[in-house]
């Protein structure tokens, strides 16, 4: 879990994202992939859920191969503001974290999702010791996104710390705990995956409709 705060226009609010790595896997282009669970909530209230789809190349590459994002108020549906899958309309996977990591290697480009673009990334900084209130992490990895974050990546963890650059909402996010779910805690958060997945084939068809459905595991 990861804390801080999001600044909205004039509003400066607290921020929490609960990141998921869970038992759900989708086949995606061809590729077989994790199903995370993104859920950001911002003055206590839950405002956005997003499903991000990862893959794993053979040397070690983890490629970013899709993603599907809701907005709420007031703990109530919105609308869909992010659904892209590779493979699908001209989207393409992009690498969301090389296998070899190194100052001054070329940038790399996270996503192409057409209408938006392509999304990139570049390592400025690698082996550093960065403390956030969960603890202190050795050979953490920094990469700067699109120009507008840096984000923190220490090994066998993930991202632990978002240092916003520029634009708007900007997020400040510092690890806070990192759990181990029980089976139970892990079954109520993959279905709530599956669930998005399925509502996603009705607010996205033209991306999710025709792909085959996301599963648990086996």
């Amino acid at each position: 879990m990861r804390q801080g705060f999001v600044n909205k226009g004039s509003r400066r609010l607290s921020h929490r994202l609960v990141f998921t790595v869970t038992n759900v896997t989708k086949e995606v282009d061809g590729r077989h992939a994790v199903v995370t669970l993104d859920q950001d909530f911002d003055g206590g209230e839950l405002a956005e859920q997003s499903l991000d789809l990862y893959a794993v190349a053979k040397d070690g590459t983890v490629l970013y191969v899709g993603s599907y994002t809701e907005s709420y108020e007031g703990g109530q549906f919105v609308n869909s503001t992010d659904a892209w899958l590779s493979g699908v309309n001209g989207a393409e996977s992009g690498t969301f974290m090389p296998a070899v990591l190194r100052v001054g290697m070329p940038a790399f480009r996270q996503a192409l999702v057409p209408g938006e673009g392509a999304v990139t990334a570049e390592v400025v900084k690698t082996s550093q010791r960065t403390c956030v209130p969960y603890r202190c992490f050795s050979n953490v990895v920094v990469l700067e996104e699109d120009g507008s974050e840096h984000k923190y990546f220490a090994p066998g963890v993930g991202g632990i710390l978002t240092v916003p650059l520029s634009g708007d909402p900007q997020e400040t996010e510092e690890l806070v705990n990192v759990v181990e779910l029980s089976a139970g805690g892990l079954a109520e958060l993959s279905t709530e995956a599956l669930r998005l997945d399925t509502h996603a084939r009705t607010e996205s068809p033209d991306v999710f409709g025709s792909t085959p459905r996301a599963r648990r595991a086996s």
